[in-house]
């Protein structure tokens, strides 16, 4: 076949002679295909995700053509795309040493080398091949870095697709990945520059002006994702994850009432989505709305009854009105299906600590401290307990474990001054008071809300105006 039947033929994309090839193949009868031919027809079956027929194409190929080592190739991308790495690679090395100047071969050996974990070897046979002409580098370049990318390389992902960039910086599937991998590697910044590149080209493409909110999200640059949304839901007002996600920064932005709005919004169009009752719920816990937050958990809870994070906050809204035994009774179904949440843990303790059931309170904030070790906010609870309990000893235990683990931590330290002063030991207390105010000055109203007594030390004073001189 000549070069002007094959361009034409790959301009058609192969569409009838792939059409002729499934017709043979219906029909069980017999037909020609010349090289070219099985290439596109392998190749055009690939794409489309149809395995067995590509195989078939590959064997009739074969037969017409044993020794063209370009059908070799497909075979080998064939026996890679049904997971048989070794034969492929194998099938690849037999053809290495007939053909050593095709791309096409050291490209489909990267491939099967990448799907291996043999990134080293894959980055050297892509390399080799991009020595060669290559029709299209641009897509070449960019079929090596989503590989990279599939495989969760984003590093080598993104050196691929800037060098695709750089062959065609036109091209919008290059801009767009260029776009994904960046906010994948938190390159938030580069992430939003491609996107703005894509827009430029095409500024009506709904995921982009999505993606674009999502990354601005991951920012905190909430006012930005919410624009971006919107822009999304003016050139597609269906698109179900743009009014997800923008009610999702929207309470992020401590914007409840407008959140509620958009979740209401969305669940109209998806009243499947138990997590989104769970958020609208949170939502109206903010805004003290109790009653329609529990209903709304209740509602995730009949649409999911696995959902641990609606089985944990209906116990919050039981343990904030007083009914105890209600709340412990959710806690325990959400540490059931969540065993390793320490908010579960901690809240259960709370509410095993009110019960006076204090050893099980012990055991929970054990669990609570033990998975989450560097939250704070657990140990102060875990030492509160005893300290309502006027058992100060072990208060001050308890944090000084806290204190081993989570060193440099302002919060454990005035907390265990007001515990030591409450003791009458002044001369420890000021020893960790003075380790507070190193770690952070302006937390020292810590102290004194907790226990006002300390205003009154003079030792404590003597600090404060100490280091007060310091600070200025």
């Amino acid at each position: 076949m000549n070069e002007e039947a094959r361009d034409n033929i790959e301009d058609d994309d192969f569409e009838e002679v792939a059409a002729r090839f499934k017709k043979m193949v219906k029909s069980n009868s017999s037909e020609y295909f010349d090289v070219f031919e099985v290439e596109g027809i392998v190749d055009q079956f690939l794409e489309d995700g149809n395995i067995k027929l590509a195989k078939k194409a590959v064997e009739t190929g074969l037969r017409m053509h044993p020794s063209s080592i370009s059908i070799k190739i497909r075979q080998a991308q064939v026996l890679m795309h049904e997971g048989k790495l070794d034969e492929s690679l194998e099938l690849v090395s037999l053809a290495e040493k007939i053909e050593t100047n095709n791309p096409d071969l050291y490209l489909t050996k990267g491939a099967v080398l990448t799907l291996k974990g043999d990134l080293n070897m894959a980055v050297e046979a892509y390399e080799y091949a991009l020595k060669m002409p290559i029709d299209e580098l641009d897509e070449t370049l960019y079929n090596i870095g989503v590989s990279f990318g599939q495989e969760g390389e984003t590093h080598l992902a993104l050196k691929y697709l800037k060098k695709a960039y750089q062959a065609n910086p036109d091209n919008e599937i290059i801009l767009y990945e260029l776009g994904y991998y960046f906010d994948k590697d938190s390159q938030f910044e580069n992430s939003i520059e491609f996107y703005s590149k894509y827009l430029d080209i095409d500024p009506f493409n709904h995921s982009v002006w999505y993606n674009i909110g999502i990354t601005y999200n991951r920012m905190g640059m909430f006012e930005k994702a919410i624009e971006a949304y919107d822009f999304a839901l003016v050139i597609n007002d269906e698109f179900l994850h743009a009014h997800f996600n923008k009610a999702n920064a929207l309470a992020n932005n401590n914007q409840f009432d407008s959140a509620i709005e958009c979740y209401l919004e969305y669940l109209q169009l998806d009243k499947s989505n138990d997590d989104a009752h769970c958020y609208l719920a949170e939502c109206y816990l903010n805004t003290d709305r109790y009653n329609e937050a529990l209903v709304n958990y209740q509602k995730a809870i009949k649409l999911n009854d696995t959902n641990a994070s609606a089985w944990y906050g209906s116990g919050l809204i039981m343990w904030s009105e007083g009914h105890l035994n209600e709340a412990q009774g959710f806690f325990k179904k959400a540490i059931s299906l969540e065993e390793d949440n320490s908010d579960f843990w901690a809240m259960n303790a709370k509410v095993q600590a009110e019960l006076n059931e204090i050893e099980e309170a012990i055991d929970s904030f054990e669990m609570a401290t033990m998975l989450e070790p560097d939250c704070i906010e657990n140990w102060l609870s875990y030492s509160e307990m005893f300290y309502d309990m006027e058992d100060n000893d072990r208060a001050i235990e308890v944090l000084k474990t806290a204190n081993k683990i989570n060193k440099s931590n302002a919060f454990l330290n005035y907390r265990l001054t007001a515990y030591l002063l409450d003791k009458d030991e002044e001369l420890e207390a000021v020893c960790h008071f003075e380790r507070a105010l190193k770690i952070d000055y302006s937390k020292q109203n810590e102290l004194f809300e907790f226990y006002p007594e300390a205003s009154k030390v003079e030792s404590i004073k003597k600090l404060i105006s100490q280091y007060q001189s310091m600070k200025f």
